[in-house]
């Protein structure tokens, strides 16, 4: 799920339900920390909230490639880990759409992403267990960006336009040794 800050805000934002999927490499080499690169492709954006009985909808959806970069720390036994994965994740954009059924205009509303490359930081924690060769578990994760979306100079509408993505994950990794 995923949402905007945007400054100023025209109207509450709620959070847009999307899907996202990749592939993982985690190398652990010490007992409790190793390093995860990952190429997701992940959906992001945002509804309008224009209150209750308000019959207008705005959504817009946005696709991403992104590649997080990660510290991943873990504890646990043999069976299972607890671990805690952070660092920054950078995303390029690949498609939009929007959805319009409101007598209400904001600036916003129509249009395009300005900025297509985005970067943040980005924090999970998860578990998994360990079943012979492969390991299955489940992460949820925090990911605050600090690009803008739409331009921020003195002259443009916004002073800030960073998403905002909360997921979680079900995880599946075959390990090669």
């Amino acid at each position: 799920m995923s949402s905007i800050t945007l400054v100023p805000q025209y109207v509450d934002k709620t959070y847009l339900f999307a899907a996202n999927g990749g592939l993982s490499l985690r190398y652990v080499n010490e007992k409790h920390f190793g390093i995860q690169a990952e190429l997701n492709y992940f959906q992001s954006g945002w509804k309008d909230d224009f209150g209750y009985g308000s019959t207008n909808t705005y959504r817009r959806e946005m696709a991403f490639l992104e590649l997080p970069f990660l510290m991943h720390a873990r504890i646990g036994t043999k069976a299972v880990n607890f671990y805690l994965n952070l660092g920054p994740k950078f995303s390029l954009f690949l498609s939009e759409e929007e959805y319009l059924d409101s007598d209400i205009s904001y600036d916003y509303h129509g249009k395009a992403l300005e900025q297509p490359f985005q970067w943040g930081i980005l924090g999970g924690v998860g578990f998994d267990v360990k079943l012979k060769r492969q390991n299955i578990g489940l992460e949820g994760r925090y990911y605050y960006g600090l690009s803008d979306i739409f331009a921020n100079a003195v002259t443009d509408d916004f002073v800030t336009s960073g998403l905002q993505q909360i997921s979680l994950n079900l995880i599946y990794y075959f390990r090669l040794r």
